[in-house]
Order: structure tokens, then sequence, then C-alpha cells
């Protein structure tokens, strides 16, 4: 693989003119390139508004001239057919990202990656949102990852990419300030710990000790290539899929150094999220969503059932939010209390300090008294990544408000790949694809017209769809068609339940999920 990585000289007054002098030096190193010589193309971090620093002046100059270079930057994919990623400050709706594109040699946009560690000035200053997932590009076999500038900083990160074996990780950087050793120190001890490639872009800096170093590193620590100080463009050669390999133990016979840290490694002594999202996303279909928790044996919506729909080993749980008096999201069916608890009045109405005081438990058995309502935060707690979660927002005043709650919460705890939102209005579902675009919708609009629900599901680009108990095979199979995952509201009978499996139904709601498995 022939790689090209830019290392412009960083735009020191900081204005709209320099940024503009410096995307010309990127225009023209690329326009000197020669078609089918290379395979992939690096620039640097905010590589389409370098040295830009106030939010007004950034997002400005990202409207327009940064625009204008990621039309160039997809032109010169296609005319080099070669990949190229580039990082830029980009807008999705309400929200802005530092965001890592990757351009096929077609010209489309193929790929994109969300910084997941944000420095203080880019959350509190440029008011960007962090990305929640360590997501991983194919392209002919290879597998890239993704660490933008202060990712680099957190072993965990290169942890995470370790599990999902990447070839090849991309790093656009901007640490302008940074120690240039230091930064050749991080990026091979990276190398090794993710037993990948690691490929860095920066900037230029006027002191030789700060900045620079765009370079490759190899799996094994080594360093392959390093542009220094100076501008200018590195091309370099390696191949991603070669690894390193060294004696398991003095005298034993060589291995795969990942293998062999794997081999070893004891996850649960660590933060083991990538290892329970790869397990939640690995698991076969049809799949089990625990209803309410497992309801039919324990208090609905409530913690106990929760965790014995867990301990059944159901693959998703299934809860209910609405938002108490002073804000607090509150994991309910009813509008009302009245039903399952030993209190009277509507949750809208009631403050959290009644409501956490009530008895959710001895509605169904006097055994379960004592237990109590659950906040959104609790069940989060609870579930920790272990399980996936269906969290059915009821429709209410205020709902886009809270499904940017929701979305907040999921981001911060690193659950946005393994929660989807169940949503009852077009607005809930547009304010989620507006705000958090990157977390799963089920469409819950219109189910009592198969058609018109899917054509909603489609509007708002859901990756699920929710049907009744009387859907048809045509509605499962026009799901399927769009790429939709179907879920089915509700069967308790195992055989009932096998019928819908065979009929195309992917995931069965069920208030009994210990009985489903099949």
């Amino acid at each position: 693989m022939k790689v090209v990585i830019l290392q412009p000289a960083y735009p020191q007054s900081g204005t709209p003119t320099s940024a503009r002098h410096c995307l010309a030096w990127m225009r023209a190193e690329l326009d000197a390139l020669v078609p089918g010589k290379q395979q992939i193309i690096l620039l640097p971090e905010y590589a389409t508004t370098p040295g830009l620093a106030s939010k007004s002046s950034l997002r400005r100059f990202a409207a327009r001239e940064g625009a204008d270079f990621l039309h160039f930057i997809a032109r010169t994919a296609r005319r080099l057919r070669c990949l190229i990623a580039i990082n830029g400050a980009t807008t999705h709706g309400a929200s802005w990202f530092n965001r890592t594109s990757i351009f096929a040699p077609d010209g489309k946009l193929a790929f994109t990656y969300d910084k997941i560690h944000l420095t203080s000035a880019e959350r509190d200053e440029l008011g960007f949102t962090a990305g929640s997932a360590h997501q991983v590009f194919v392209h002919r076999g290879t597998r890239f990852g993704f660490a933008t500038c202060f990712d680099a900083y957190f072993p965990e990160h290169f942890v995470a990419l370790a599990a999902q074996q990447v070839d090849v990780v991309l790093c656009p950087s901007y640490q302008r300030s940074e120690s240039a050793a230091r930064l050749q120190a991080i990026s091979q001890v990276r190398a090794l710990d993710t037993g990948a490639w690691i490929v860095r872009s920066s900037y230029a800096m006027p002191h030789p000790a700060t900045g620079g170093r765009s370079l490759i590193a190899a799996p094994d620590g080594s360093l392959r290539a390093n542009a220094g100080s100076d501008p200018g463009t590195l091309i370099a050669s390696f191949s991603p899929r070669q690894k390193f390999t060294k004696p398991a133990s003095h005298g034993q016979p060589p291995v795969e150094h990942r293998a062999l840290i794997e081999a070893h490694r004891r996850p649960a002594l660590y933060r083991p999220h990538p290892e329970f999202i790869a397990a939640i996303q690995s698991a076969a279909f049809p799949r089990v969503c625990a209803h309410r928790g497992l309801s039919q044996a324990c208090p609905e919506n409530t913690l106990p059932a929760f965790a014995a729909a867990m301990a059944s080993g159901a693959h998703e749980i299934e809860f209910d939010l609405r938002e108490s008096r002073d804000g607090v999201l509150v994991v309910c069916h009813d509008a009302t209390v009245d039903r399952t608890t030993n209190g009277t009045g509507r949750i809208a109405a009631l403050n959290w300090a009644r409501l956490s005081q009530l008895d959710a438990g001895a509605y169904l058995d006097a055994k379960w008294r004592g237990v109590k309502l659950p906040r959104f935060e609790e069940v989060l707690d609870l579930a920790d990544g272990r399980v996936a979660l269906n969290i059915h927002l009821k429709h209410q005043p205020g709902e886009t408000r809270h499904v940017r709650t929701i979305c907040d919460l999921l981001r911060v705890r690193g659950l946005t790949e393994t929660a989807y939102l169940a949503l009852e209005t077009e607005s809930a579902l547009a304010a989620a694809r507006d705000y958090a675009p990157e977390i799963a919708r089920a469409c819950l609009v219109n189910q009592a017209d198969e058609n018109a629900c899917l054509a909603t599901a489609l509007r708002h680009a859901c990756r699920r769809i929710q049907f009744f108990r009387t859907v048809s095979d045509a509605a499962i199979q026009a799901a399927h068609d769009h790429g939709l995952l179907c879920n089915l509201f509700w069967s308790d009978d195992p055989i009932e339940a096998r019928t819908y499996a065979q009929r195309g139904i992917d995931v069965i709601l069920t208030n009994c999920a210990n009985k489903l498995f099949w």
C-alpha cells in the first residue's frame, strides 16, 4: 500500500486568509500527484479550516471554503483513483462534529468517524459533539481504524481498536505545541499496542522541537517513515496485513504479538465495553426483547425485571420513559402511577422526590413490596453495555428535548451502538435523526397501517420498524428489502413466536423472555 501524507505549514496568524493559503498549498500538492500511483492519502486534522480558533470564524469558513475543499477532495479521489482521508469541522442538523471523512476511489463519501475524545476547547468553546463509537472502515479487505489527535493519548482507545483487529490506524492530528519526540514515541507505542500500522498527518511548526512528525509506525513499534519538522509531502509504502511476530516467551515458537496479548488479557478486570458491544452485535437473529423486563414474573419496568431479563439471556430489554414535573426521566409505561404503584396521579404532575417513594412492586405480589420506580440513569447503570436497550420514549410534551437528553446520556456512557430509540411521533423521529443520527431509531408511528409505518420509517432513515401481531408477510419482506430490522409487538407463546421468526421477524418483544429461546 502506497500512502501519501500531507504536512502543511501551520497557518500561524489564524486568519481566514492564512487558512486559504494553507488550502491552496494542499491543493497544489494533491494536483501534482499522478493517478494510480497511491492507494490512500491522509490530510491533517482540521484540514478544511486550518488555524481558525474561534467558533464563528471556523463555522463560517467550514460552510464555504471548507465545503468547496471537500468537493475538491471528492474530485481528486476520483481523479487519482484512491482513498482520501480528510478531517474537518462538520455540521449535521444542529450539531457540529470533528469528523474524519473517507472518500472512495469513485469520489463518493464512503465512511465517517467522529472524534471521541474532544479537548476542552473543542467541547466548550467550539461547541462540538463527541463521537461515541470505535468504528472500522473496511476497504478491499484492509481494516482501518481512527484516532484523531487527542485520541492518541488514551491507551483504552487503542485497546478497543485492537479488539476489532484493525490493520491500519489513521491519525489526523493538530498537535502544534507537543514535543516532537513525544509525538513520535506515542505513535510508535500505539502501533505496538494495537498491532497495526499508525499513519499520522500533522502540521509543521516554526520550531523543529514541536509539532510536525507526520509519520508511519509499524506494528512492531519501529518507525518506518518520518516527515520530520518541515512542510512537505511524505510518500511511503508498506504491507497493511503485515503483523509483528515474536516468541510467546523465552524459547517458545513465534506468535503474532496482538494474538498473544489478546489470549492473555483479563477484560473483566479492565473496561469491557468493546467486548460487550461485539457480543451484542454478533448475536444471531431472531432475537428476544424483554418487554418491560421479565414482566410476567417481576414488577414491570423495574430494576428486578430488567436484571431477571438479563439473567435469562434476553438480547434486549425494552422500557418506557416519561418525564416527571421536575425533569427526571422516569421508567413507567402509563401516564399515571395508579396501576403499578401504591400512589395516584400523573407522572408529569409529580416531582421525583414523591415518585421515588412509591412502591412499584406490591401491585404484582406482596413479596415484591419495596421495589421502586427507577430513573433512566439507573437502568443504564444496571445494563452497563451488557444488553441492548430498546428505549421507548412515550409521546408527551417536550419529547424532542427528551430525545436530546437521552442521546446525551447514551453518548457519555458509550452506549450508542447498543441502544435504539423507539419513537411514536414524526417530530421525535426527526429530532433524533437531526441531533444524533448515529443512534438507531425504531419507527412506532402509524403502526395500525403497516404501509404508512414503513413509509414513515424510510422517511426518517430508521433502522428498525415495529409491527403489530397482524403484520403481513408482504410488509415484512418490504421492510427487509429496504434494510430494516423488523420488531414484533408481541408474543408470549414459544410456538407462535417461532412462527413469527420463520416468517422473517427479527426481534420479538415478549413478557416472558425466559420461555422464548430456541
